[in-house]
């Protein structure tokens, strides 16, 4: 199987900005296979002051720009834009610039010629319409100009426009265009539209969702993607597709060591006709500890080669006597990443990979938050990817769906830990580094197992009130939620706060409950509902 085209890379990423563009970090993202890098992260926080929409482009970032395109071309790298188009003029509530405002058009128009010719060198550029600080009129409503007219019948002539002007003062570019916060439908409409000859598009898996690579929809199984794809091949449109290999290190508690999934996504994006190449979504510092960068090195310098091959290449560094063990570990990593329930909603902090959680947790009973925003996508596509975004209530075998995929994924951590016992007793070379991984993999597995018995434990305070009227369905319930404590504090160590909590329960079962983990009579937040405030135009 061929090699993709074109790798793009980031130097750093939203967790870790300070990373300066040195030799060492070019050359090792050379080594690793990127052929081209974006100029900036990129990312809606701007972390660093990063370059985010074309007006943050003043005199500081222009000069880290112009030494940035240097050093890309000092190592052989192409060299891509990234810019939200266009910047909204006001946050909240949000309040587009209208693509349809000739002003609007004149200042990229001015905007787009001016970085070209300040940027000569600059090889590409990716612009993103809806997401972040770039937002778009509704065709429902206030706009003069937009209201009553479908959103995919005003955007390709503004992308045609985008493309016009920056070809025709770079002959050699593509303008490449990520469909955020899009529905599929209006997505497709777009790509049967847009003037196709200097135009690509980069897509995430689930098309436009998230980059959670590992849900039930990504790939093969994804229409949306197949769709776009077959749209984009009959009108001789690029795609490349994105890859997260880390699942947003630095940001959530969970460790990058599940090298089969990253070769399972490259094989994946491989098998789409039309697919020239990968593009890093979220960035890795490259003098970072990853397995699955290292899987992803592999995959590029090797792409004919079978996993068996590419996981013994990873292994190889630890020696011949620990790569049977590490070999079971990193599958009991990918295995526990595929048990976490990813599609239950968009916040996975709060479900247990959020970087302060420990195992502990509090006594109230367990909330799951739902998260939405009013975007096309969010209103269609990803109410089908999640199963919360606009609910307030959901049935209690949801939750417990959840208590028991995440108690799976901990079993599945907590496999892969005792595999990396095994294996640093073995090590012939880096044990200390392999301890390190473990000491992650362990984390991980008491903060995912804290969540789930908090879960469990809630639903498992409900049945035992629903049955204290009932002395042998009581004895029942409450010997299952017993031992669902007794969990709880193994897994955090016999702390003893939670040792206590068992201590109560066990005096008096009937008190504990009116106490702990009790059904909420009332809320007390509410929050502001923004679509209700429409801009004055």
């Amino acid at each position: 199987m061929a090699a993709f085209d074109t790798v793009i890379g980031i130097v750093g990423s939203p967790a870790f900005p300070e990373i300066e563009w040195s030799d060492e970090q070019l050359a090792s993202l050379k080594e690793l296979g990127c052929t081209t890098l974006q100029l900036s992260i990129a990312w809606a926080s701007k972390p660093a002051g990063e370059v985010l929409n074309l007006e943050d482009l003043d005199e500081r970032q222009r000069g880290l720009w112009r030494h940035r395109i240097a050093q890309a071309r000092k190592f052989g790298l192409g060299t891509i834009a990234h810019f939200g188009i266009p910047r909204w003029l006001n946050q909240t509530p949000v309040k587009p610039a209208c693509i349809l405002d000739p002003e609007v058009r004149d200042r990229y128009t001015r905007l787009l010629t001016d970085f070209a010719a300040s940027f000569p060198e600059v090889d590409d550029i990716l612009v993103y319409t809806f997401d972040q600080q770039a937002w778009i009129c509704s065709d429902y409503g206030p706009c003069p100009r937009c209201s009553g007219i479908p959103l995919h019948e005003r955007l390709p002539g503004f992308l045609d426009h985008l493309q016009e002007v920056y070809v025709g003062a770079n002959p050699r570019a593509t303008l490449w265009w990520k469909p955020w916060e899009l529905s599929k439908g209006q997505t497709e409409m777009i790509a049967r539209r847009v003037d196709a000859e200097h135009f690509g598009l980069i897509l995430n898996p689930s098309t436009s969702n998230e980059c959670y690579p590992f849900n039930d929809r990504a790939f093969g199984s994804d229409l949306g993607v197949r769709t776009l794809t077959r749209i984009a091949a009959e009108r001789g449109i690029p795609v490349i597709g994105e890859i997260d290999h880390t699942l947003y290190k630095g940001l959530y508690q969970i460790s990058d060591y599940f090298p089969r999934l990253v070769y399972e996504q490259l094989q994946e994006w491989k098998r789409i006709p039309g697919v020239v190449g990968i593009k890093k979504y979220f960035g890795l510092p490259p003098s970072q500890l990853s397995v699955n960068a290292a899987m992803l090195g592999a995959c590029l310098r090797s792409p004919a080669a079978s996993l068996e091959q590419l996981l013994e290449q990873v292994a190889a560094p630890y020696g011949s006597q620990a790569a049977p063990a590490l070999l079971a570990a990193w599958e009991h990593v990918a295995a526990g990443v595929e048990s976490f329930p990813w599609d239950i909603t968009y916040l996975i902090g709060p479900m247990g990979l959020a970087k302060d959680r420990d195992g502990s947790h509090g006594w109230e009973q367990i909330t799951i938050p739902n998260a939405h925003w009013d975007t096309p996508i969010w209103e269609s596509n990803r109410r089908a990817n999640f199963m919360l975004t606009h609910e307030h209530k959901a049935h209690p075998w949801l939750f417990e769906d959840a208590g028991l995929r995440l108690g799976a994924a901990a079993d599945c951590y907590d496999q892969a830990a005792a595999a990396y016992a095994e294996a640093i007793g073995r090590a012939a070379a880096l044990a200390e580094e392999l301890q390190a991984q473990r000491d992650e993999l362990q984390a991980t597995a008491r903060a995912l197992r804290g969540t789930s018995l908090h879960f469990l434990e809630t639903l498992a305070a409900h049945n035992a009130r629903m049955v204290q009227h009932d002395a042998e369905q009581w004895r029942k319930v409450v010997g299952r939620l017993e031992r669902l404590l007794e969990r709880d504090v193994a897994n955090q160590g016999g702390a003893q706060e939670v040792a206590q909590v068992l201590a109560a329960f066990r005096r008096d079962p009937h008190g504990w409950l009116a106490s702990h983990l009790s059904a909420r009579s009332h809320e007390l937040i509410c929050t502001i509902d923004w679509r209700a405030w429409t801009p004055s135009t």
